[in-house]
């Protein structure tokens, strides 16, 4: 499925946007390893504090990046989202320019209210501009676009880390035999 700013792109552009939406799923080589790192992130975020958030968040990012070889990215968490016309700003991917490492920022407070925003949201937002990353250096792409591949692949990063291992199941009741009474 193309969205409706494929026919304003440039022949080179749409080549970058089919290889995009071809590809939809990043599998993580150790997904449960990368666990501990995200029930830091998430109870770093529910303590409101923004320097251990970040801490814990550019953390997750680097353990993840380190997992599927790429490099990193400098991950900077601010506070309250900035309003922009017609909503807030949840995440921004910058792309490294020369000398300088490419950067994620990501708000952890509404604009509205200034309260501290779901972790499931927040995480999706942090994978969201890994995404971006991912585009560049893993997936070598010239630019990143939203496509529906993308947005595919943003949600295999959200389930593996977000997978609860599932409990050994138990096994089935034994029955026990009928007890014969004295007048059965």
């Amino acid at each position: 499925m193309k969205f409706g700013y494929y026919e304003r792109l440039g022949p080179k552009q749409r080549a970058t946007y089919r290889k995009s939406d071809a590809v939809t799923s990043v599998p993580l080589p150790d997904a449960a390893a990368l666990a501990p790192r995200v029930a830091e992130l998430e109870r770093c975020l529910a303590s409101g504090k923004r320097a251990a958030t970040a801490k814990a968040a550019g953390a997750l990012v680097a353990a993840l990046c380190a997992q599927l070889g790429v490099d990193g990215v400098v991950v900077r968490v601010r506070t309250v989202r900035p309003a922009i016309q017609g909503g807030e700003l949840h995440g921004l991917y910058r792309f490294a320019e020369k000398g300088k490492a490419p950067t994620i920022d990501v708000w952890m407070k509404t604009a509205a209210h200034e309260k501290v925003v779901r972790f499931r949201t927040f995480l999706r937002t942090l994978l969201h501009e890994v995404g971006h990353h991912l585009d560049v250096t893993l997936l070598g792409l010239h630019d990143s676009f939203h496509t529906e591949g993308f947005f595919r692949r943003e949600s295999s990063l959200v389930r593996q880390l977000l997978a609860r291992p599932s409990k050994p199941k138990a096994p089935p009741a034994r029955r026990r035999p009928q007890q014969l009474g004295l007048f059965d």
